[in-house]
């Protein structure tokens, strides 16, 4: 019991670090948009946008489908299903995205952001998500949509995770919103 609480509480804390991410993102586009001289020059941008707000006006892209890999995967395989455009994600960016995730074996969901309508926020390689996802955000694009299929060592291992049981491949399709560099 007490551990589904801090389970809640956990996603409390991500979704209230997103929002307030977003409403950061949202207030600093605002200033450069409403802010500025004219005359001073203007500092390059490397973030690529679809949507740069969490739970924004902009619409969820629609919740795709998932294609069970052939075979479990024995390594993470990342696959460009949509391609994105705009700077690579490199360590230390943050993109923000829209996925769904299920299970390689038998492709049952798990989780997904699209029927809630808020993305999700990440900042890779810092431990924020499993290693699969870490591995697998570095190289994507704004705009892009790609399959994750992550063996269990690069998903939760040997943990059993809410609605994911020990030891078990996981398939996501990520949408990429935005790809904002990192400091």
């Amino acid at each position: 019991m007490a551990k589904q609480a801090r389970k809640r509480k956990s996603k409390r804390v991500s979704l209230r670090v997103g929002l307030i991410v977003g409403a950061v993102v949202a207030i600093v586009a605002l200033m450069n948009v409403l802010g500025g001289d004219d005359d001073e020059a203007t500092a390059p941008t490397t973030t690529v946008s679809v949507s740069t707000v969490p739970g924004s006006t902009v619409p969820t892209p629609d919740k795709p489908e998932v294609s069970l890999p052939a075979e479990l995967p024995t390594e993470l395989v990342v696959t460009e299903l949509i391609a994105g455009s705009g700077p690579e994600a490199v360590a230390g960016d943050t993109v923000e995205v829209h996925y769904i995730g299920v299970l390689s074996a038998d492709g049952t969901e798990f989780d997904n952001s699209y029927d809630r309508g808020t993305s999700f926020p990440v900042t890779i390689g810092i431990g924020q998500v499993i290693e699969g996802w870490d591995q697998g955000l570095v190289g994507v694009q704004a705009g892009g949509r790609y399959q994750f299929d992550i063996p269990a060592e690069l998903a939760y291992g040997d943990a059993e995770r809410s609605g994911i049981p020990a030891n078990s491949a996981l398939t996501f399709v990520v949408d990429i919103m935005s790809v904002t560099a990192g400091a």
